[in-house]
């Protein structure tokens, strides 16, 4: 059931993006970090509220109340329920937002606004200081293979794995260790933690889709000489060694489009072989 609720998801996703556009914003969970502001800036004197239990709380917000309106849903009629489903799935993904800020970046970059640009990649890296123009294009690239993984990659994985529940913890754990990180907030430290233990698998499966959509050994030799085991570190590396060996064109904007198109390859692969694993399961 849940890869169902998948396949229609992502289908739905990529080819009604015009009316999911109306809610875009409050798909980006502009509310949510608000909220995490409000909180931290009511409790942040609370030094226990810095660590773990402040985390949890903040996780365990949403998870709650997605858990309760289920619950009513699901339990007026299932099929209600299975539909919910598909509408929370559609909610935590953002490849549809994370194909607009492509287009906006690419954009603005062939209409030569390199200002609207750079601000544009700071912003879509989630970079704390300002994106120069000779760094911006290598940038963008590597924060697309990033981000897909955040808005994309993790969000089916953990749905395919727990359902509504596990697309939820992920996706607002993520960005709870986005806003914590750019806020120079007290909880970075546990939600960093967080993001990286739910992250740490589907970065790996989203690297070896890299390499099977892309170029196999240039993805597996930038993969194989990384020294660290930091999820993003991981995922930057074997997405641009997946582009033709790592090799990012002098046309910026080609080598960002490039990097779409290795992402959703990489999705339609990884979609396969969960079809696959599911039709072998009912094989007696």
């Amino acid at each position: 059931m849940n890869l169902l609720i998948i396949l229609i998801a992502t289908a739905v996703e990529k080819f009604l993006a015009e009316p999911l556009a109306k809610f875009r914003e409050l798909r980006r969970l502009g509310w949510y970090r608000a909220l995490a502001a409000m909180a931290e800036q009511k409790l942040g004197g609370i030094e226990v509220f810095k660590g773990p239990v402040g985390v949890a709380i903040l996780i365990a917000l949403p998870v709650l109340v997605f858990y309760l309106v289920f619950s009513f849903i699901n339990g007026i009629l299932a099929f209600l329920g299975f539909l919910l489903s598909i509408v929370i799935l559609l909610y935590c993904l953002g490849l549809q937002d994370l194909d607009a800020d492509i287009k906006a970046i690419v954009n603005a970059i062939r209409g030569g606004n390199d200002d609207e640009a750079n601000r544009l990649a700071q912003a879509f890296s989630r970079s704390a200081s300002p994106v120069d123009t000779q760094s911006r294009g290598r940038t963008v690239v590597e924060s697309v293979f990033t981000e897909a993984n955040g808005r994309v990659f993790g969000v089916i994985f953990w749905f395919a794995l727990f359902g509504w529940f596990g697309a939820v913890l992920f996706r607002f754990s993520n960005e709870l260790s986005h806003y914590a990180t750019q806020a120079s907030s007290g909880l970075s430290e546990w939600a960093g933690r967080v993001r990286n233990a739910l992250s740490w698998i589907p970065a790996r499966i989203a690297a070896l889709g890299f390499a099977v959509a892309g170029n196999f050994t240039g993805a597996f030799n930038r993969w194989r000489v990384t020294e660290t085991l930091d999820t993003d570190t991981v995922l930057k590396q074997s997405g641009t060694g997946a582009l033709e060996g790592g090799a990012i064109s002098g046309d910026e904007a080609e080598s960002i489009t490039a990097a779409q198109a290795l992402v959703f390859r990489t999705l339609v692969v990884l979609l396969a072989i969960l079809v696959i694993i599911h039709v072998i399961s009912w094989i007696p």
